[in-house]
Order: C-alpha cells, then sequence, then structure tokens
C-alpha cells in the first residue's frame, strides 16, 4: 500500500465532513459523495491532495470560501497516485491558502479482508446471512472515502447511509431515516471532533438489549440473531458500570449520548474503540450465561473496559501521530485493570495483569532487534507493526502501572483529569502527557518515562550483597548477550524492602552499606519493568525460603520464578536452577503463579525435540507438581469457592491430562462420554480440556463429534473450547483435516484462521503438517490479510512455535525475501533471531535438564 509516507495534514486541514454512502451488499459494491470543508495552507499551488486507496474518484471541484462570495476553481485533472494512496485534484488556477469546499463522488468495493468497508459472512439456521461494518483503524478510512487520512486531521462528521432496509447502526444517534424505493436512507447526527479512524457504521440483521446510565447516556448491546440474546446481558451491565467508573475516576463525563457495542461475525482484532459505537469479536463480547466460564466472564470485562478507556485516551483526545500509539493502548491496558479492580475486587486482577502482561512483556521485550513503545513511522504499511500487543498494550501498561505507583494514584487521577480537560477534542504527544502528570505530582515525570518508552528492551538488575554492604547494578538483558546494548540505561525504581536504599536506581550502580545484615528483596510487589539477579546463591535461597512460606505476595512469587527463566534463556544460568527453583512452590495454591509454573513446564517440553526420552519424566514431573492442589481442589466446583480456585482447577486438570494422570485422565473420559450421549453438563472451566483429554486420548468418535459440534452450534465459548481441543489431536489424517478447513472462509472465518493455524503450530504433533500448510498457502494468506493487522501474525506464530535448526533454516529460507517488507519485516528479523536463541539455549540446556531429570524424577 504505497511506498513512502507523506503527512497530508500539512497541506490541507480538513473541518467537517458531509459524507454520504450507497452500498450494494449483494454486488459487494458501493458509490459516494463527500464534502470536504477545511483549510488550504503551506504554499500556494495547482492541486489539492487527499487519501484514497482503491477509489475511483469519477468527479471533482473545488469551492473557495468568503464572506462576500464564493469562488469556483476548476478541477482540470484527477490523478489517481497509487504508490502514495493520494487523489490529486489538479487546477490551472494557483491555489491559495484559505478555506475552502471540495466535492468528490467516488466508487469503491466493500471488502472481504477485514478492513474498510467490508463484509461478514453468518449462518443463521443453516442460511447464510451478512453483516457489513467498518474498520478504519489505522489508515483505512481511505477505502471508504477520500479525506485526510491521518490521527491529527480532526474534523466533525455528517454521515447518511442508504443501504437495503435493515438494522443501521453510527457514531451517533439516528438524526432521520427514510424509505427510498427498496432502500433505507439513515442520516446521522453530527460528530464531535474526530479522526477519521474513530469514523464507523454498521448494516445487518441485528438484535439488542439497552440500558441508560445514571447520566442517561445510552447504552446498547448488539449481536446477529444467530446469537441468544442473554448472551448480551453480561456485556451490558459491563458497559454500563464501566462508563460510569470512568466518569468518576477521569473526572470528564462520557462525551456523547449513547454507546453502542456490537458483535461482528468476522473481526481481525479483539475489538475497535470507534467513538459510540464499538465493535467487537463475537468471542470477546458474547457471554452465553449457561455456558460461559470465569476466564469468558473476564476476558469479556476486560475487553469491555479496554475500550471504554479508549472513549477518553484516543477518542476524545488523540496522538498527533502514530509513533504515541502509546498514548491509546498502554494507557487503555492499564485503565482496563484499574476499572475491573474497583468493579470486581474480589478477582485480584493485578496478579492476573502481572501474569498476562508482564509475562508476555517480558519474553517479547528480551529479544534483540525489538521495537521500543515509541517508535518512528516511515511507511503506512509499518503502522500495523506498532499495535505488538507485547509491547504497546503488555509493556506499556506495565510501564504506566510503574508510573503509577511511582508518583502515587492519587496524583495521577488529578493529572489525568487535568490532561482530558486541557486537550479535549484535540491531538497531544506526550510531552502533553508529561506536563500535567508533573504539575499533579510535583516529579519530573518526563526524564521518568522518557528513557523507558524510547529505548527497546528493560534492565537485569544485579544484586550482590555481603554482610551489610550492597552493591546494585544495571544493564541492559537481551536473550543474546553477545547483543546487549552497554549504553543502555535506565530510571529504574528499586522498590526495596529496605528503606534506605534509594528509591530511584538513576545511574547504572549504586553502592550502599546498609543499616542491617539482613538481605534485602527488590521490585516489592513485581510493579517494576525489570529482573532481578541476586548473585549470591544464599541470597537467591532465602529469597526462595520466603517462596515456599508464602512471606512474598503473589505478584512476586510469579516474577522471582519468570525472572529465573528469563536468566537461564539468557545464559546467566542454567535452566536446571530454574527446575530447582520449582521445587519451592510445591504448596502453591495462587492461580496467577501456577499460569508461571505452566508456562516453565511448557518451555521444559521444548527440549523433548532434541530428547524425546524424556518425556515420561517431564511427565512424570507434572504429576509430582500438581498432586498436592489436586488433592486440594478435585474435579467438584463449590458454590462459595474463590474465583481463584475455580480457575487453578481448570489448570491443575489441564495439566494432569497431558502428563497422564490416571484418575484425571480416566475422569475427564468419563465426562465426555456423559457429555456425548446425553448432553451433561460439563462446567465451563473444564470443558476445554475434557475434551482435549478425548481428542488426545483417541476416544472412539470424538474427534468427529466435536467437529460437527463445532460447525453446527453458533455459541462463541462453546467453539473456542472445541477450536482448543481439536488441535491437540495426534492423529495426522484428522490434522489434514484441520488444516484443509483453513482456506476460503468456508468452514473457518477469516478472523479464526491465525488461530487455528497457531494451535497446530505449538502442537508436537501437527507441528510439521502446520509448518508445511503456512508455506504452501503463504498466496492465500497474503491475499486475504495482506491489509490487516494480523499479517504480521503468522511469522510470529511460526517462529515462537519451532524449535530446531533444521526448522530456522526453513523459517529463514521462506521468509527471508520478506525481511525488508514493510509490515512483515520486524517481526520476520525478530522470528528469526527468537528461534535462533532458543535453540542456543536448547542445545546449552539439554544435557543438563537429562540430569535434573535423571537425579529429581523416578
Amino acid at each position: 500500500m504505497g511506498n513512502i509516507l507523506k503527512r497530508l495534514y500539512k497541506q490541507f486541514q480538513p473541518s467537517h465532513y458531509a459524507l454520504e454512502l450507497d452500498l450494494s451488499p449483494d454486488s459487494m459494491k458501493f458509490t459516494g459523495r463527500v464534502i470536504i470543508t477545511g483549510k488550504k495552507v503551506g504554499p500556494p499551488s495547482k492541486r489539492l491532495v487527499f487519501h484514497q486507496h482503491g477509489l475511483t474518484i469519477t468527479t471533482a471541484s473545488i469551492v473557495k470560501r468568503s464572506k462576500h462570495e464564493d469562488q469556483h476553481i476548476a478541477v482540470d485533472r484527477i490523478n489517481h497516485h497509487s504508490t502514495y494512496d493520494e487523489v490529486r485534484l489538479h487546477s490551472k488556477d494557483t491555489i491559495y491558502p484559505g478555506t475552502y469546499a471540495v466535492t468528490m463522488s467516488f466508487r469503491g468495493k466493500i471488502q472481504e479482508g477485514m478492513h474498510g468497508i467490508y463484509l461478514s459472512r453468518y449462518k443463521i439456521k443453516s442460511k447464510q446471512a451478512v453483516v457489513v461494518s467498518t474498520q478504519f483503524e489505522s489508515h483505512h478510512a481511505r477505502e471508504a472515502f477520500p479525506g485526510i487520512d491521518e490521527p491529527e486531521a480532526k474534523a466533525t462528521f455528517d454521515l447518511t447511509i442508504i443501504t437495503p432496509n435493515n438494522t443501521v447502526l453510527g457514531n451517533m444517534p439516528i438524526k432521520s431515516q427514510s424509505k427510498d424505493s427498496s432502500k433505507l436512507v439513515t442520516t446521522f447526527d453530527t460528530t464531535p471532533l474526530m479522526s477519521t479512524y474513530l469514523l464507523a457504521f454498521v448494516y445487518g440483521d441485528l438484535q439488542s438489549k439497552e440500558t441508560t446510565t445514571k447520566d442517561n447516556v445510552q447504552v446498547r448491546v448488539w449481536s446477529t440473531k444467530a446469537h441468544s440474546v442473554d448472551s448480551l446481558d453480561y456485556a451490558l451491565n459491563v458497559v454500563k458500570d464501566g462508563i460510569e467508573f470512568f466518569n468518576d475516576y477521569y473526572g470528564v463525563p462520557y462525551p456523547l449520548p449513547k454507546c453502542d457495542n456490537i458483535a461482528l461475525p468476522e473481526f481481525s482484532s479483539g475489538a475497535m474503540e470507534n467513538w459510540g459505537l464499538i465493535t467487537y469479536r463475537e468471542s470477546v463480547l458474547l457471554v452465553d450465561p449457561k455456558t460461559a466460564s470465569q476466564n469468558n466472564r473476564e476476558t469479556a470485562t476486560l475487553v469491555c473496559l479496554h475500550e471504554l478507556s479508549h472513549q477518553w485516551f484516543g477518542n476524545l483526545v488523540t496522538m498527533k501521530w502514530w509513533d504515541d500509539l502509546w498514548l491509546n493502548e498502554s494507557f487503555a491496558n492499564v485503565m482496563e485493570y484499574v476499572a475491573a479492580d474497583a468493579l470486581h475486587p474480589d478477582w485480584r486482577v493485578w496478579d492476573t495483569f502481572t501474569s498476562s502482561e508482564g509475562l508476555s512483556a517480558f519474553r517479547r521485550d528480551a529479544i534483540n532487534g525489538v521495537q521500543a513503545i515509541k517508535t518512528p513511522v516511515n511507511h503506512p504499511g509499518e503502522i500495523s507493526t506498532l499495535f505488538d500487543p507485547s509491547i504497546v498494550y503488555a509493556k506499556g501498561g506495565r510501564l504506566l502501572n510503574m508510573l503509577m505507583n511511582y508518583i502515587g494514584e492519587q496524583d495521577f487521577k488529578v493529572g489525568l483529569r487535568d490532561y482530558f480537560v486541557r486537550h479535549a477534542y484535540k491531538n497531544t504527544t506526550g510531552d502533553d502527557l508529561w506536563e500535567s502528570l508533573g504539575k499533579a505530582s510535583g516529579k519530573d515525570v518526563k526524564a521518568f518515562m522518557i528513557p523507558w518508552l524510547t529505548q527497546p528492551g528493560f534492565p537485569v538488575v544485579n544484586v550482590k550483597q555481603t554482610d551489610k554492604k550492597l552493591t546494585i547494578g544495571q544493564t541492559h538483558f537481551t536473550l543474546d548477550p553477545k547483543k546487549a546494548d552497554s549504553s543502555r540505561a535506565w530510571p529504574v525504581p528499586t522498590l526495596c524492602s529496605d528503606k534506605s536504599v534509594l528509591p530511584l536506581l538513576a545511574s547504572k550502580d549504586l553502592k550502599i552499606t546498609l543499616a542491617s545484615s539482613d538481605f534485602v528483596r527488590l521490585n516489592k510487589g513485581a510493579v517494576g519493568h525489570f529482573i532481578v539477579n541476586y548473585q549470591e546463591p544464599s541470597h537467591a535461597l532465602t529469597v526462595a525460603r520466603l517462596i515456599s512460606k508464602h512471606q512474598i505476595s503473589e505478584s512476586e512469587r510469579l516474577m522471582f520464578l519468570s525472572d529465573s527463566s528469563m536468566l537461564a534463556r539468557g545464559g546467566v544460568q542454567a535452566f536446571a536452577s530454574t527446575l530447582q527453583l520449582l521445587e519451592q512452590y510445591t504448596n502453591e495454591d495462587s492461580e496467577p503463579v501456577w499460569d508461571m509454573i505452566a508456562l516453565i513446564l511448557a518451555d521444559l517440553r521444548r527440549f523433548i525435540d532434541s530428547a524425546p526420552e524424556i518425556e515420561g519424566q517431564i511427565k512424570a514431573l507434572v504429576r509430582k507438581l500438581i498432586e498436592t492442589q489436586f488433592q486440594r481442589l478435585g474435579w467438584q466446583e463449590d458454590s462459595d469457592e474463590p474465583v481463584q480456585d475455580t480457575k487453578l482447577r481448570a489448570t491443575i486438570i489441564s495439566l494432569g491430562v497431558y502428563a497422564k494422570h490416571k484418575q484425571i485422565t480416566n475422569h475427564a473420559i468419563e465426562l465426555f462420554e456423559i457429555y456425548k450421549n446425553d448432553g451433561a453438563k460439563i462446567p465451563a472451566e473444564l470443558r476445554s480440556t475434557v475434551f482435549g483429554a478425548a481428542v488426545r486420548n483417541e476416544v472412539s468418535g470424538a474427534f468427529d463429534y466435536l467437529l460437527r459440534l463445532e460447525e453446527s452450534t453458533s455459541n462463541v465459548n462453546l467453539k473456542q473450547d472445541i477450536m482448543s481441543a481439536l488441535t491437540t489431536t495426534k492423529i495426522s489424517s484428522e490434522i489434514k483435516v484441520l488444516l484443509d478447513r483453513l482456506p476460503y472462509g468456508q468452514k473457518v472465518r477469516l478472523q479464526d484462521v491465525d488461530h487455528w493455524l497457531a494451535y497446530l503450530l505449538r502442537s508436537r504433533h501437527a507441528q510439521e503438517q502446520a509448518w508445511d500448510w503456512m508455506r504452501k498457502n503463504w498466496e492465500w494468506i497474503e491475499k486475504n490479510f495482506s491489509g490487516d493487522k494480523s499479517y504480521d501474525y503468522f511469522p510470529r506464530y511460526a517462529a515462537s512455535a519451532l524449535n530446531t535448526r533444521k526448522r530456522l533454516d526453513e523459517y529463514v529460507k521462506f521468509f527471508g525475501p520478506y525481511k525488508s517488507h514493510p509490515a512483515l519485516g520486524r517481526n520476520v528479523a525478530m522470528g528469526a533471531e527468537e528461534l535462533s536463541t532458543r535453540i542456543e539455549w536448547l542445545e546449552r540446556d539439554t544435557e543438563l535438564v537429562r540430569k535434573y531429570l535423571k537425579t529429581h524424577v523416578s
């Protein structure tokens, strides 16, 4: 999509769009007319330039507005310049700075891919139906209408949509609606000032539930009629409560009269924050009260709150350019947890934040070549690469949580309120936010945050304590120590257990004499974005003993284990040391900590590719680790048990099925047979594991039964569980069946292709076939996903799954031609780096892992 990035806002600045679109879903086409009012800026010229991609501008006119008499400027030539995503309106007359009204008529195509104006197909009662919707972030509004498609180009919009007769939704309430022969003409109220990427509309046969906030904001949740209307209730309450929470927290009221939320049959991302019309993937918005798990409810809650936070962060106040995307996404990431913790304190979501966002961020951020949170953008294709879920979302969220801890939450809230009031309906950079937070806290927030935002990676803080003498030093941590950047340093909040230690490590080294010889502990609460290396073995052992006695917080127990695994992967210590540390977690009863334990065990299973003889010992180790918690939790949920126990039971039983724990496996298969024969209910949290037990153990008819169920049900929670189960098959013919369902959207929706493929790539039994399928079908993947945010996930998923030098060679050979591709280049290079460092780690530690298992596992 073009070769060079040009900023068109520097020559024309819109203030208003009057946009009319006539949609014809049957022919996959649309026509439109737009009047753009705005200012010509810069030097006089003989052309005006606007963004467009894939449109044909059929007519154009330019009128210069003045107080006395409008001046018509003849358009001599319309030049579609696809290289730059532009349409250029040339005139023989000179166009001077001033206010203009530019009118263009155009036509375009409704997309099959999930961007621009696109079509979603779904089935209801065996009949095919469609929904037409939009996805304009980041730079896809230009596929729907010509304009200045940059975030800084805020304008108001008057939108009219002409459609077949059905439900039509837009950013604003409907102003008027009338029928014109077989078509419905819908005009919406004028929007506030906003960026083009936030404009949205949806057309289809829809159903909804409705409520209002205490401030009379209309809240609705929508879906197609393929789903139970009861599945809308949960999200409806979350959105209502979320708006009321953010109104109070930010001190600035929700800016629009309504907030529509719609689950779309095809949607690439998790959700999109279009102002007043938030669009979602069905699986993250719809919560069936009969079949949803606690994980389903938590996911729906966090995603809804993330998108609601955007109504302020991103919509009311918007970054000037995409290099400050973190102003949108990093804040929404941390604020979803702030809100969820306030609404559901019993969920203890900050521990989930550490296990989910923290682990994702650290593991990605340790790879050489990773992008900084604030990254320059030089090509339109590079914009999508900024949306790295582990960096701009997870790492950015962690850094802002670290900042909130550093300045205090009350000052954080005061600063945000000032930021929103001062910059409402405007565009900002990070400096604007630092000014507001600095004024509220009295601290130099900019100096604290800039090194974290502009430098990729993170530090390892080395701690050496001899009696009362303490030395703390920081170095850049990377999985390949040879590539560590010795010039990098960060302002590290020490978060130390001893208050005599300075709260901020502002230099590379710190030496101090303590009042006591007691060993210090850094990163209390696991809030800081760094890992700790206690260099004295006795020091590390002291912390480990605190873990075994549960004398430190869950987040710290989790992160101590994570730090150990990272140090092993980076060659600082052996992975066998991490396995020894696991022995301190024998009595661990925290679900987030068990997420980390499960991740360590997944890392351990990677050694099986080069040492298959150790798999039996690994399974024995897993059985040993889970036994205490299995005996405590069993299979039966108690009505008053904490939700953490409900989720932990699922983790323990899932590990038991993998490890062939006899009692667990046999009961799981019994539950499956009962479910299959008479539909008896399986606890929602355990459903995917029970299904997976039947597939893994090749229970007769299980694969075919689940495949038919997946294709016939519209229940999105059930579909997710079946996908998880089916992709555990070890049988080559069944793996082929699953792969053959992926292309062309007949059996698997486009939005789900990458998920099915990722699951299969991660399976040791399916990996070879899945990897071959990806390479053989790359042309189809390119055609359907090259304009989508998920495009660069494909090389990332492959790199995250492969474990041998043979696979590394294949990866480099296949993706090598894409190393300069704007959308793929970074992930391709990082994938090769990730694979290379992983293989070096596996080769370095295999023998020590063998010895550990032989010694410690009978």
